[in-house]
């Protein structure tokens, strides 16, 4: 593992934090579990909402819902009309009592647009946001966009709190995806020079380079200004979610995990059971090297809204998981 020194566990947060339990967001930082719902397209709006609806209905352990932003042009290089975030999100609050947290792209909009953002949000009751940057450099984005430090400081002045995402394979000593500046890092950055107090991952179907993060988190900083990490699990049912998930997404996807789900008699059953072990040996590490439980939670994600067999999967692991951490 790469040292650090200890000077690193002691530099004071260059941004005010605000800290846990605060009024303004505590529902997210109390979550365990969240359940991600993803705004469908305009042309499968109906058959999407049909299918949320009996999700809902029938499962309700999870504590907190999370919509994101989705770029399709920008992120997945292709034209498709989408029901807006804010319009989703108030469609679920008429489903669910759960607090609803929003994903917001930085770049995707300007200053003057980010700042009247925030109006909006209240009126959805949200406070929390996770501020995300397409994970690319070659993308041309409009002019006065803004990046994921600038964002999080009109977010702040607003009294969100602010969070991001974590790609564990971001790494430096990761061959399949060398990174110039180390994962760690950047997370130690967003804490301590913007503010961010949570974060999700990418979609997780191993437990290594998580732990390997957890570890270094560990020894670079203080357990009080740890950030609440929300590890990110989506069950697949078809080969069309191990293709989206490894080609789209850019989920890292060990041999041997893609071999026991293309060979089970249930995907389903397989992933949610693979995906359940994940957690347990994840957990079992953090705990072993004092990462502290409360800043780890759940999130669970589903890849096609289309499909009610992966919709209630999704939920079903979302379930499992506000079961089993509820019983802690």
């Amino acid at each position: 593992m790469t040292s650090h020194s200890e000077t690193d566990k002691k530099k004071p947060a260059c941004a005010p934090r605000l800290e846990p339990g605060v009024d303004t967001f505590p529902s997210l930082l109390k979550a365990r579990v969240i359940l991600e719902a993803c705004p469908p397209s305009l042309a499968d709006r109906d058959t999407a909402y049909d299918v949320l609806r009996l999700s809902f209905s029938c499962y309700h352990a999870f504590q907190a819902i999370s919509v994101p932003d989705i770029q399709d042009e920008g992120e997945f290089s292709r034209k498709r009309a989408r029901v807006p975030t804010n319009e989703f999100a108030a469609w679920l609050q008429k489903l669910t009592a759960k607090p609803v947290n929003l994903y917001k792209v930085s770049v995707s909009c300007t200053r003057e647009e980010l700042k009247r953002w925030p109006v909006e949000a209240e009126a959805l009751g949200c406070k929390a946001i996770f501020l995300v940057r397409p994970d690319s450099s070659k993308k041309r984005y409009k002019e006065g966009a803004l990046q994921v430090g600038d964002a999080a400081r009109i977010a702040c002045q607003n009294a969100f709190g602010c969070g991001g995402v974590i790609i564990p394979t971001r790494r430096s000593n990761f061959a399949a995806r060398p990174a110039s500046v180390d994962e760690v890092d950047r997370i130690v950055r967003k804490v301590r020079e913007f503010g961010f107090c949570f974060f999700s991952t990418q979609i997780l179907y191993e437990s290594e380079w998580m732990c390997c993060l957890l570890l270094d988190l560990v020894g670079r900083m203080q357990s009080n200004e740890m950030p609440k990490i929300f590890l990110t699990f989506s069950p697949f049912v078809c080969s069309k979610d191990l293709a989206f998930a490894q080609k789209t997404l850019g989920v890292y996807l060990p041999a041997d995990v893609e071999r026991l789900l293309r060979g089970a008699q249930s995907m389903r059953e397989a992933s949610i059971s693979c995906l359940l072990g994940v957690w347990e040996r994840i957990f079992t590490f953090a705990r072993e090297i004092g990462f502290p439980q409360e800043k780890l939670g759940v999130n669970v994600e589903y890849l096609d809204s289309r499909n009610p067999r992966n919709v209630d999967a999704a939920f079903e692991l979302a379930e499992l998981f506000g079961q089993l951490l509820g019983e802690e």
